[in-house]
Formats: C-alpha cells, sequence, structure tokens
C-alpha cells in the first residue's frame, strides 16, 4: 500500500505538478490539501482535460482550478465507498471532522482485496 502522501499535493502545485502526481498514484486523480495539510478538493484526468481545453496553463496553481465539492468518508465503509466507486469515482478520502485524511480508499485496493 502507498503512503498517504503519495495520494496527496498542494493546492499551490501546479497543473503540471498533479499531471505527475496523478500518474504516480495510479488512481486517475489526487487530493488536494491545503498548507495546513487539510482536504480542500480532489483533481482528477477530467479536470486536466477540461483545463486544458479551457486554454489554462499547465502552470497554474490548483486552487484556481478546485471545484468546492468532493466525495469523501469519515470512516473506512466498505459499502459506502462502493457505492461511491460505482459512480466511476477511484479515490475516496477518509477524513476527520476537520478534513485531514485518516486514510484513502482506492478502487484499486478494493477490487484486489
Amino acid at each position: 500500500m502507498k503512503s498517504l502522501e503519495s495520494y496527496c499535493v498542494r493546492e499551490s502545485a501546479s497543473v503540471e505538478d498533479a499531471i505527475s502526481a496523478i500518474q504516480m498514484s495510479e488512481c486517475r486523480c489526487v487530493l488536494v490539501i491545503n498548507d495546513s495539510a487539510r482536504v480542500v478538493g480532489v483533481f482528477s484526468e477530467g479536470d486536466v482535460l477540461r483545463a486544458i481545453l479551457a486554454g489554462r496553463e499547465i502552470h497554474m496553481p490548483l486552487k484556481n482550478l478546485l471545484k468546492p465539492s468532493f466525495k469523501y468518508l469519515y470512516e473506512a465503509d466498505e459499502a459506502a465507498a462502493l457505492e461511491i466507486f460505482k459512480k466511476g469515482v477511484t479515490l475516496i478520502p477518509v477524513v476527520d471532522k476537520d478534513f485531514y485524511v485518516k486514510s484513502v480508499m482506492t478502487v484499486l485496493d478494493f477490487l484486489n482485496r
């Protein structure tokens, strides 16, 4: 299993940084965290494509492109995760009430168990 850090990028990171992190995560997306290490969003391959098609620079910080909503869980609940995975999500952060990452659930881990 990969470290939590391998699934995360800072909101100050560029789209280019996110692309590299997405490739390494193997989940088609990464968690975006702020300077306090709280999850503030998820950035996906689809977000990369939309940014490029909209003429955004790949050196633009992610915080300028994030949408305010994303899927997450407060507990590593397999049944709840399965329902989210069915909607095409590949990475689910498990967070505490302050949105610090406790763990992640990936569709690959789910399928390989």
